[in-house]
């Protein structure tokens, strides 16, 4: 897995959020502001890409869909798809280590 590399970002925000950010890192919800931060920014950038992935969905034709769903089948039944689940099964329980890690105190 590549490393991931922090960088800061400096953000201002109103008051009334950062109280609201603090209480829940007071609750245990986070386990500092920026956690919470990581976690909205990741939340949003999810958000963003599902959006995306559905506009572009809207475009492909009922033929294209068919033909993406033929092959997947097809690989799924010579099981060329088993050589790639080991390293995709490992991409995705990163991600989700990562990301719980980002919602913080509570797992």
């Amino acid at each position: 897995m590549a490393q991931v590399v922090e960088s800061p970002v400096s953000v201002r925000l109103p008051k009334y959020i950062i109280r609201k950010i603090d209480e829940l890192v007071k609750e245990g919800e986070f386990k500092s502001r920026s956690d919470f931060i990581k976690y909205a920014v990741t939340l949003t950038l999810g958000q963003i890409m599902m959006e995306k992935a559905r506009e572009k969905a809207k475009t492909i034709t009922p033929e294209e869909a068919k033909a993406r769903s033929r092959q997947a089948l097809q690989k799924l039944l010579t099981e060329e798809i088993e050589d790639e689940w080991s390293e995709l099964k490992n991409i995705l329980e990163d991600v989700d280590r990562k990301w719980k890690g980002l919602k913080g105190a509570k797992k």
